[in-house]
């Protein structure tokens, strides 16, 4: 929970995700105890020197204050995102910003804590958050002039990321039929016709020429299911 936030997290959050069902006297204890091994961890296997540790008490939080000189998955993520966003749509380093978010997602936020509440919401924000600038990315390219294979490659990207994200289907059968490639475009059509069954919806939709669609649209319900569902990836991203 300290690690995928580069702010403070108050003790109540970490009490209410980690030991819900704890009376409070005991879950605050069980808190005292963990933050004392994890500071103890930190401190031998991270040292510091002189500095002081990496975990810093703020009042009633907590915070794993990273030094300057290190780098975070999730933190440059959020930082190249912030940075697009805050540029012009016209700005051409918009997408240098969306290229280095796609790039700084390896994978699912903390996978091995599973469905945990604490860690749910924020993996499926970010995994949207990385599907959507893919998608843009891809969308641009297929409207410049690189060509239609990033276009593939990158609509690829993000189907790879969020198997229900519509525009990324769309854009990748679209990259492949103005190449020429017929066959990778049947594919990606079936694929995305199993996607469309296994949520219960029509596959005829992925039959046609793909309409213009906005980066963001995904297929209903926008939960993405889990990975194994769809085959075929065309590249495996390690875990965030």
């Amino acid at each position: 929970m300290l690690a995928m936030r580069a702010a403070p997290v108050h003790r109540d959050r970490l009490l209410d995700a980690l030991w819900p069902d704890t009376d409070p006297v005991t879950a605050t204890r069980t808190l005292h105890v963990a933050l004392s091994s994890l500071r103890r961890f930190l401190d031998t296997h991270l040292p510091l020197g002189d500095r002081e540790t990496l975990l810093h008490r703020d009042g009633d939080a907590y915070l794993l204050a990273l030094p300057p000189d290190t780098w975070c998955d999730v933190d440059e993520f959020r930082r190249a995102l912030g940075r697009a966003a805050r540029r012009a749509a016209t700005d051409p380093h918009t997408l240098d910003d969306l290229r280095a978010a796609v790039a700084a997602y390896t994978g699912e936020l903390l996978p091995e804590d599973g469905p945990a509440e604490w860690v749910v919401a924020e993996r499926e924000t970010l995994r949207r958050q990385a599907a959507d600038a893919a998608a843009r990315l891809a969308e641009a390219a297929l409207r410049g002039a690189d060509g239609v294979e990033p276009a593939a490659a990158m609509a690829a990207r993000c189907v790879e990321i969020d198997p229900c994200h519509d525009a990324g289907w769309r854009t990748l059968i679209a990259a492949h039929d103005l190449a020429g490639n017929a066959a990778a475009a049947a594919h990606a059509r079936r694929r995305y016709a199993d996607v469309l069954i296994s949520l219960g919806l029509d596959p005829s939709v992925a039959g046609g020429v793909p309409a213009p669609v906005t980066a963001d649209r995904r297929i209903p319900p926008p939960r993405s299911p889990r990975s194994g569902s769809v085959q075929d990836h065309t590249s495996s991203g390690q875990p965030a």
